[in-house]
Order: structure tokens, then C-alpha cells, then sequence
């Protein structure tokens, strides 16, 4: 299991938590859904027709950027991805299904 880490911060304490912290209330204004507690790695999923798997640190397989977080709002609800793009992050809402979701390590 990997350790929690958001990609381009080097202190893995505070800094790190006030990121994702950021993020998430982020993803609550922009859907309107509150994200669950769950810190996720990785997400196998369909996305625009193909089997991928989207990864906290890598390219997004979809959209090209880095890959900087994972939230899950909730049962029957979409999967959210915030990755950074450019000059400045995006967030893109995928479906509630994924074939399967690697969190990180406690």
C-alpha cells in the first residue's frame, strides 16, 4: 500500500492536508455534494468508451494532466477527479461505476 501523498508537495504533513482539504471543499462547491472520507489511489473505471484506470500522480489517461486527487461523493454518485491542467486545476465528474478503487494506505 502507498502511503497518502498529493503530487508536486514535498512535506507530507500539514501543507499536504491543507491541499487536500482545499480540494475537497472545492468539489463541494463546484457539485453540490460533499465528499466521503475515503483517500483513494486509484480508480478502474469506464471512461469515454475505455477501460482505465485514472491514478493519483500519473497522467490522467483521459484528459493528460496530473493526477492530484480522488474523491468519492457518496453511494450511487459520481467518482470525482481533480487533476491539474495548464495553469490551474479542473475537476472532472465521472460515473458512480467503477470496476474497482485502491485507497491508500491508512
Amino acid at each position: 500500500m502507498t502511503a497518502f501523498f498529493i503530487p508536486g508537495l514535498a512535506d507530507a504533513g500539514q501543507a499536504t492536508e491543507d491541499a487536500y482539504v482545499q480540494m475537497r471543499r472545492g468539489v463541494e462547491a463546484d457539485t453540490g455534494l460533499r465528499p466521503c472520507g475515503r483517500r483513494i489511489q486509484n480508480l478502474w473505471s469506464r471512461r469515454g468508451g475505455v477501460d482505465c484506470l485514472t491514478e493519483v500522480g500519473r497522467p490522467d489517461p483521459v484528459c493528460g494532466g496530473t493526477v492530484l486527487a480522488i474523491f468519492d461523493v457518496g453511494p450511487h454518485q459520481p467518482f470525482v477527479v481533480h487533476l491539474v491542467a495548464g495553469k490551474g486545476g479542473i475537476c472532472e465528474v465521472l460515473s458512480s461505476h467503477a470496476y474497482s478503487v485502491t485507497e491508500f494506505e491508512p
